[in-house]
């Protein structure tokens, strides 16, 4: 039904005695409305959610340590963001528990009678 309405003011236009200046306006009409249409789509989608904001991990007597068992790189988690381990080497990394010692050890590099 609209292509029926499209054809028949296109018709219209053409016999009209100024139907440059006539079309030339509605073209431009025609572009506006299809941007605004396009663009509001695209500010609409932002992307997907993430899980929400990363928490801190605690836990008692352990650090979370991740291992490639590729290399042997490590990393220490802190705070956790997703449930998903990291990558490394390509292949997903392997969460070990690391139990802390009671009390930390002493720097070498500090003299005598400094902690």
């Amino acid at each position: 039904m609209l292509w029926l309405v499209v054809l028949v003011v296109a018709a219209l236009l053409l016999l009209a005695p100024r139907s440059d200046v006539i079309v030339a306006v509605l073209l431009g009409a025609g572009v506006l409305v299809g941007g605004h249409v396009l663009f509001r789509g695209l500010a609409g989608n932002r992307g997907p959610a993430g899980p929400g904001p990363p928490t801190d991990v605690v836990e008692t007597g352990t650090l979370l340590v991740f291992a490639c068992e590729t290399c042997g790189e490590q990393l220490v988690l802190l705070r956790k963001g997703t449930d998903a381990p990291p990558r490394h080497c390509a292949e997903k990394m392997v969460l070990r528990r690391v139990p802390t010692p009671d009390r930390p050890a002493r720097p070498a590099n500090l003299p005598d009678g400094m902690s």
